[in-house]
């Protein structure tokens, strides 16, 4: 599931917008996003439309992913 780091999140939604499943929505008081994680399918849109990098998957990293991608092209 997707997970925020609240330090980096601007509070911008780019993410609530993006993901297909409303798993998404932007606290309020804090002005970050949370996730539902009973509504998260995992499919990585709210992690790859984040522009401060701080909507992550929960057990992957960066280099990680980034590495999987690479043994595909």
């Amino acid at each position: 599931v997707a997970s925020v780091k609240e330090r980096l999140c601007t509070g911008c939604g780019i993410c609530v917008e993006t993901c297909p499943y409303n798993a998404k929505e932007i606290n309020r008081e804090k002005m970050v996003a949370e996730v539902n994680e009973v509504l998260c399918q995992g499919c990585g849109a709210c992690s790859a439309a984040c522009p401060s990098g701080a909507s992550r998957h929960l057990g992957f990293q960066k280099q990680e992913i980034l590495a999987m991608l690479e043994e595909t092209i």
